[in-house]
């Protein structure tokens, strides 16, 4: 099982890295293109669209086929997509490619969480927080190579075909130690084929979710711009504040599976809103850099566990199949992830970026609510 855990891990670390290969990119879109903020707050709509218009297909194509051949696809679609996103010539071009490449990573997300739901099922351990630790290791790698690949000149489409390759590679390394999905009994099969279904829990908890993924959406697309206005960096790239936020989603993850064993799913969910609304009260709040940058650092950490928390619980629902509850909730989950950047993107235009964060405060306030009074204490 250490190779099926070590072929998982990589998947997670594509995930991340490629992510923050466009999110570190996105300033170079904006000034490329000549856009406004809600300009690119509209155009940025198109990856979240396309992570949702993916959502219920992953989950059918897992169930029919097997979440060990769904990974490949959807690795090789990032193969393909981004070096083509360096072509990009017009903001309607952008939107289709950012539509491509959400498909690519939520195929992807669905496929590797259905491997972990089998791993624990096969070991008997917690590993799903443990595991987006590792996406989030791809996220602070991609931000801090990427910014130091930025700073020494790096072209757009230099830095993209390198990340290409690293996916190629490492997909062909690691496809045989992916885990074949268990196969079920026709009574279940029924289930399988069953559309989405989401009991009151579930619910509650995807609502949690929609609020933290419109703050993780937030943060990744708009926090380097945010840092990038700054007046004094103190000589610190300009990714920064999301390579502080990317480090702390990896610390979170990483006592995330810990937590899950001492702490009940609504105590957890509970802090994490607390955290998200103190750290982003402090970024908006304070123009110190160091100060930010622990604000952000707050944020992540608050953001960290809600979206391996959740999955885990979907994914051990009895009544369908892991990649069906999976995706169910993350349908709900990836509204939020869509409207995050968009919303950010408008009120930036009409009230500045300072003031367009403030509703990351509201959400994460909003989390621990629901959390607290909607949550049993189970």
């Amino acid at each position: 099982m250490l190779q099926a855990r070590l072929a998982i891990s990589v998947l997670f670390l594509l995930c991340g890295l490629n992510f923050a290969s466009w999110a570190i990119r996105i300033p170079d879109f904006k000034e490329f293109l000549s856009m406004s903020d809600a300009e690119l707050g509209s155009i940025l709509m198109g990856l979240p669209i396309g992570s949702m218009v993916s959502l219920p297909i992953a989950g059918l194509l897992i169930a029919r086929f097997n979440s060990k051949v769904i990974c490949l696809l959807a690795v090789i679609l990032y193969v393909i997509i981004i070096p083509a996103l360096t072509f990009i010539s017009s903001s309607l071009f952008l939107f289709i490619g950012l539509f491509a490449f959400g498909m690519a990573g939520d195929i992807l997300n669905i496929s590797m969480n259905t491997q972990v739901v089998s791993l624990e099922k096969i070991t008997n351990k917690k590993v799903m927080s443990s595991s987006h630790a590792i996406f989030s290791i791809g996220l602070m790698l991609g931000s801090i190579v990427g910014g130091y690949l930025i700073k020494y000149d790096i072209t757009l489409k230099q830095h993209y075909f390198l990340i290409a390759l690293c996916n190629l590679f490492s997909i062909l390394a690691i496809y045989r130690y992916l885990l074949t999905d268990s196969t079920r009994n026709d009574e279940e099969n029924v289930e399988v084929k069953a559309k989405f279904k989401l009991n009151k829990y579930l619910i509650i908890l995807s609502f949690v979710a929609f609020c933290g993924m419109l703050c993780e959406g937030a943060m990744a697309d708009w926090i380097s711009l945010y840092f990038k206005s700054l007046p004094d960096l103190s000589g610190f790239p300009f990714t920064i504040g999301f390579s502080s936020f990317a480090f702390s989603m990896v610390i979170g993850r990483l006592l995330g599976d810990w937590a899950a064993k001492h702490l009940s799913v609504r105590n957890i969910l509970l802090i994490n809103g607390l955290l998200i609304a103190l750290g982003m009260t402090i970024t908006v709040l304070f123009s110190q850099v160091f100060v930010l940058i622990f604000g952000c650092f707050l944020t992540g950490l608050g953001i960290s566990t809600i979206v391996p928390m959740i999955y885990s619980q979907a994914g051990n629902t009895r009544d369908t199949s892991p990649a069906m509850a999976i995706a169910a909730v993350s349908t709900i989950a990836y509204v939020g992830f869509m409207l995050g950047p968009v919303v950010i993107g408008f009120l930036s235009e009409y009230y500045g970026l300072n003031r367009a964060l403030i509703l990351l405060i509201i959400l994460g306030v909003l989390a621990s609510g629901i959390s607290k009074f909607a949550l049993s204490k189970e």
